[in-house]
């Protein structure tokens, strides 16, 4: 139980801290956030009609929770195999 606490304060540093200082650096994350502000300039630019507007901002919303959520366990996910890892490697596990 300590340990999923502790894994989960981890989890929480590394992601807020480390992780935002590491996509402003990365030309590829940097790139793809470019992209995504000339995708929904065009549909700005589309004229939706307010319904429309709302059915497309539930998908875009629900993808990006979706992507989120997926992106949190992974890495939840290889940080517990590093540590388990690391402690294989070091006789303690």
């Amino acid at each position: 139980m300590e340990n999923k606490k502790l894994l989960d304060i981890l989890t929480a540093a590394r992601m807020a801290d480390s992780l935002e200082a590491s996509l402003r650096k990365n030309r590829e994350y940097q790139d793809t956030l470019k992209q995504q502000n000339i995708a929904f300039k065009k549909m700005d630019n589309a004229k939706l009609s307010r319904k429309q507007t709302a059915i497309v901002d539930m998908a875009i919303s629900t993808t990006n929770h979706c992507g989120a959520v997926y992106g949190a366990i992974a890495y939840r996910h290889g940080l517990k195999d590093g540590i388990q890892l690391s402690g294989e490697l070091c006789g303690i596990i």
